[in-house]
């Protein structure tokens, strides 16, 4: 018999992921069922007998038997526990729940949803969330087929609008949708299964989609093999009494005590005895002083703790094998090439990237390299003082660190302060690299305005007069700005011929860095004087060198509408003296 199917639920923040987990985990729809839902480390077994009784009256209208065991849901929803339960070839989930909010569409964590599913090559069903908030909907039954039946018309085609224009952005992403009764070949078309996390109303056709897609499609992937046991670290944990522990998804093979663990490490695979393969006592027996049943072996798919020695340096999303002597070096090759899949490319400089597993780290440092950012270490752990060190004397855009769904020590935390260092911390990897885009960009836009600064900017001004306070050495003379922005420079008139220097530029007595279009300033121009190379009322304008003219094009961005109208009348009139000025 196969296993029951991996399942995950993605979403965006408030979609309502956990509500839906926690409406099929609690006894609101197994109430008083024996051998109802188990459960596991990490994870949530719902078996066939609870299926079939939530999906009962579904299953006689379609005339359908249910073969696979059940279903096993990933207990921690969302973009960062997928991408961690990885294994070589994409994800250890067999299928997933995409929730979209029926009233907010398609929102940036679903597009990272859909983006990390189709890279996943995972098959996903869409539940169309929170149907129970259109205006005018009645509370009936759980089932959405006989529920939508006794709905007003006016909610029956609101609930179709939505599906329509849900399956007009779906189809942006190259995704083919259809309510999931209208669907004619589930292998072409995602299944849409309107529901309420919170009523419940449609959950019995999202499990009966979800568990008749697996049977259909799934299932030689969940054929189970005999020999090697496989799985992937959810989380590495202290246990009371049993020092480290690894809490384990085992999608693959049967785990014996018996046999070797081989395990993953930032060092490449490590071999270790098991001294306990844990499983969680049914929640009415747990007790103070025993949380666990230990037992001799584990059959797929299921949430284990396993308790081993010398079990400090796993590292989560690592992988894990359990195999007898004979099989020991076949499952030592499998978790060093799925070690190998999270090494990546970094360079002698840039920023550091930390995160909670190594499917998180494989996740960020996909987002990173789209968009071409340097880094130099990409590690599992939280931020240390260490990588404080490694990132201080890197360009100022990349004295950063990207701490993907970790945190930060103490001591990082206090390097982080007395050394200036950016750390962005967030639970979401679009989230994440926008901030630190943002804080890179204010940066060079910062140096931009600074090299601004640095360099003549192009302006047009008038000598006023009855203006003139100094006739020479330097001459100093009251201005009008006509356009562009004055801070300094040579000047020349309008055929070109330079006429000095401007040393200064003074308001109301004070002196001023720059003066914009309309000021009167009085200006200090040296090596010039008052009627021998310019006169009262004569129109002069900012002397543009080649290198400065290099320099404003590569910040035109920065410059005013009156300053680029000016830099080309300059431009006409050294073209016309010196064609090649620019050179």
């Amino acid at each position: 018999m196969p296993r029951q199917p991996i399942l995950s639920v993605l979403g965006h923040v408030d979609s309502g992921k956990t509500t839906l987990l926690d409406n099929i985990r609690e006894s609101k729809i197994v109430e008083g069922e024996s051998g109802g839902i188990t459960q596991m480390i990490g994870a949530t077994e719902v078996p066939l007998s609870t299926v079939e009784d939530v999906c009962g009256p579904l299953l006689d209208q379609l005339e359908t038997d249910l073969e696979t065991p059940g279903l096993m849901f990933i207990d921690t929803p969302g973009h960062a526990a997928f991408s961690s339960l990885r294994k070589r070839g994409g994800s250890i989930s067999d299928i997933a729940i995409l929730i979209v909010d029926i009233e907010e569409g398609v929102q940036p964590q679903t597009e990272e949803a859909i983006k990390i599913l189709k890279e996943s090559g995972t098959p996903f069903v869409i539940a169309l969330n929170k149907i129970d908030k259109l205006s005018g909907w009645k509370e009936t039954g759980k089932m959405f087929t006989q529920a939508i039946q006794e709905q007003p018309q006016r909610v029956q085609k609101k609930i179709d609008e939505e599906i329509y224009k849900l399956m007009g952005e779906l189809d942006e992403y190259d995704i083919m949708t259809d309510r999931f009764d209208r669907v004619d070949d589930f292998q072409k078309k995602a299944a849409l299964v309107p529901i309420s996390a919170m009523s419940g109303v449609g959950i019995p056709e999202l499990l009966m989609v979800v568990t008749g897609l697996s049977q259909n499609y799934l299932a030689d992937k969940l054929e189970i093999n005999k020999e090697i046991g496989r799985g992937t670290v959810l989380e590495v944990s202290q246990e009371k009494g049993l020092g480290t522990t690894i809490d384990v998804i085992h999608y693959d093979g049967i785990m014996k005590k018996k046999n070797n663990l081989v395990y993953g490490t930032a060092d490449g695979a490590k071999v270790t005895e098991i001294r306990a393969l844990l499983e969680p006592r049914p929640l009415q027996e747990i007790r103070l002083d025993k949380q666990y049943d230990e037992v001799d072996e584990v059959h797929p798919a299921s949430g284990v703790k396993i308790s081993g020695k010398d079990l400090e340096d796993v590292i989560s999303g690592a992988p894990v094998r359990t195999a007898s002597d004979e099989e020991l070096e076949k499952a030592r090759k499998e978790v060093e090439e799925e070690l190998e899949l999270g090494q990546f490319e970094t360079q002698n400089q840039g920023i550091v990237v930390k995160a909670d597993s190594l499917g998180s780290l494989e996740a960020v440092m996909r987002e990173v390299k789209d968009l071409d950012i340097n880094v130099q270490k990409a590690e599992v752990g939280p931020v240390k003082k260490s990588n404080i060190a490694e990132v201080q004397n890197e360009n100022p855009e990349e004295r950063a660190i990207i701490a993907f769904n970790t945190g930060t020590t103490e001591q990082g935390k206090k390097a982080a302060r007395d050394r200036d260092i950016k750390i962005f911390q967030s639970e979401v990897v679009y989230e994440i690299i926008e901030d630190y885009q943002a804080w890179k960009e204010q940066l060079q836009r910062k140096k931009r305005q600074k090299a601004l600064k640095a360099v003549s900017r192009p302006a047009k001004i008038e000598v006023l007069h009855d203006h003139v306070f100094r006739s020479s050495d330097p001459a100093v003379v009251g201005v009008k700005i006509l356009d562009g922005v004055l801070n300094g420079g040579g000047v020349m008139n309008k055929e070109g011929v330079s006429i000095g220097n401007v040393k200064s530029i003074q308001e109301q007595n004070e002196k001023v860095e720059k003066a914009e279009k309309g000021s009167q300033v009085a200006v200090s121009i040296s090596n010039a004087t008052v009627g021998r190379d310019f006169e009262e009322g004569d129109v002069l304008y900012v002397n543009i060198s080649g290198k400065e003219y290099k320099q404003l094009k590569e910040l035109s961005d920065l410059l005013t509408a009156g300053e680029k109208d000016i830099l080309d009348e300059t431009v006409d009139i050294k073209d016309s003296k010196d064609p090649h000025w620019k050179l």
